[in-house]
């Protein structure tokens, strides 16, 4: 498969550092929206991100180095037939697969959550003994939603149906009877609700690794964030986290798990406060994972 460049690379960053064959993260855009149930602009988010991501500082204060030196690449947004879901899902897997199989890094921006079920896919076609660490305000674990079961609301139980070690849900607060009933039954999902986290972060910072297999994979909805921080998502909810709760968990899982492919999703392309927090977090995934390496 051959990769082209998008038309405005992630980061305002030197030239020789945004080669596809030289670096060692892949930005994949995919501006899938086909299921949304509230507000909609996710189709606009990967773009607008890319946009916002070029005003970044390079320097990561806390990690005290540059991650683009490793390298960032921003690949073309793959092209399905419209209004078919199925398409979208087979061409990002196949996507993941190929940017994986080269030894490189994928961060795929969303786009809504259904993306998630494509990449981990993409992932199990070379890692077993896989995780999914999924941020979300809901568990996305209803077996069908608007008549499909690969609407964005099932996108976590579809994952679940797959080859994987378990999955680690945080940030939760808002389920259906259904999913509380899931959560119950299923021998391989584990959910930390949002308001248990945030009464006691210290120690499920301190046991999250230990939840988790070698080989993570890692979903961030942004409406795990509280509104007041990030509130341009498809379907909002309070009482969320802010930035270090969810950046601290990272550096927890990065420091001790091979981190095999992240997304960020379900973001809005409407607000540019939003876009650039969004751009900020897929560079602290970036800088994460190589400077843990």
């Amino acid at each position: 498969m051959e990769f082209y460049t998008h038309y405005v690379t992630f980061g305002d960053f030197p030239e020789e550092y945004k080669d596809i064959e030289k670096a060692k993260a892949i930005i994949v855009p995919v501006p899938l929206e086909e299921t949304g149930t509230y507000l909609s602009g996710t189709r606009f988010a990967p773009d607008e991100i890319i946009l916002a991501s070029r005003a970044l500082e390079w320097f990561d204060e806390s990690l005290d180095f540059e991650p683009f030196r490793k390298g960032i690449a921003t690949i073309a947004s793959p092209i399905w037939e419209r209004g078919n879901l199925i398409s979208c899902l087979s061409l990002v897997e196949g996507i993941i697969e190929e940017i994986v199989g080269q030894g490189k890094f994928p961060i795929v921006i969303g786009g809504e959550h259904t993306i998630t079920l494509a990449n981990v896919r993409g992932i199990l076609k070379h890692y077993s003994n896989l995780s999914c660490l999924i941020f979300d305000a809901h568990a996305d674990l209803r077996t069908i939603y608007d008549r499909s079961s690969f609407s964005h609301a099932c996108v976590s139980r579809r994952i679940s149906e797959l080859n994987v070690d378990n999955i680690i849900e945080v940030g939760i607060r808002s389920l259906s009877l259904e999913e509380d009933e899931y959560i119950s039954s299923a021998n391989n999902v584990r959910v930390i609700k949002a308001r248990d986290f945030l009464r006691d972060p210290k120690f499920f910072i301190e046991h999250i690794s230990s939840m988790l297999s070698d080989n993570v994979f890692i979903s961030i909805d942004m409406d795990v964030f509280d509104p007041s921080l990030v509130p341009a998502v498809g379907t909002p909810e309070p009482g969320g986290f802010l930035w270090y709760n969810v950046i601290d968990i990272l550096e927890e899982v990065f420091a001790h798990k091979n981190i095999v492919g992240c997304d960020v999703v379900e973001l809005l392309g409407t607000s540019k406060t939003s876009c650039f927090i969004t751009a900020k977090l897929i560079y602290k995934l970036i800088a994460y994972k190589f400077f843990y390496e």
